[in-house]
């Protein structure tokens, strides 16, 4: 017997005659294959988020959206304008006072009288004097913070605007 390697080239001719006898449980098997089913018909087309955002928004919030830049961008506080809103005739009377009692020693000029406007008015007015005025500045129920002693820039301010003020 000769050592080496071995043929690996497969069966040969004599063999795959003997394998004849070995038979395929599957070759009477028959398989129905469905056809495909058609593609399903395109979905609508989604709204845009500008669309579903307005769908979500209550109609107060569609306001200030509007006020801030959604649809229209235009300020309700112009110079020259009467300040405020259509239900505000009359012009505002603004107390402006220092309080620092409460804030950890930190000095805040608080703008009292600005209840006769609606919400997107005074949120125009916070944007509007904190870029003017290069401070901060918050709301907290219809009263204006300003960070810092503030008085006398922020009377300027308002009075360029049509207020009227009076400084304590």
């Amino acid at each position: 017997m000769r050592k080496g390697k071995k043929n690996h080239l497969g069966p040969s001719p004599a063999d795959a005659a003997g394998a004849d006898n070995w038979v395929s449980p599957f070759r009477d098997l028959k398989i129905d294959v469905p056809p495909p089913e058609a593609p399903p018909a395109p979905p609508p087309p989604e709204p845009t988020p500008e669309e579903l955002r307005k769908q979500k928004l209550s109609p107060a919030d569609q306001e200030l959206l509007k006020a801030f830049g959604g649809e229209e961008a235009t300020s309700p506080i112009k110079a020259g304008s009467a300040p405020g809103t259509a239900s505000t005739s009359k012009k505002l009377e603004l107390t402006l006072a220092v309080e620092r009692k409460g804030r950890g020693g930190k000095t805040v000029t608080i703008v009292r009288g600005l209840k006769g406007l609606d919400t997107a008015a005074l949120m125009a007015i916070n944007a509007e004097i904190k870029t003017a005025l290069g401070i901060g500045a918050r709301f907290t129920d219809a009263v204006l913070e300003l960070q810092g002693d503030q008085r006398q820039r922020a009377a300027a301010w308002f009075e360029n605007k049509n207020f009227s003020c009076r400084i304590l």
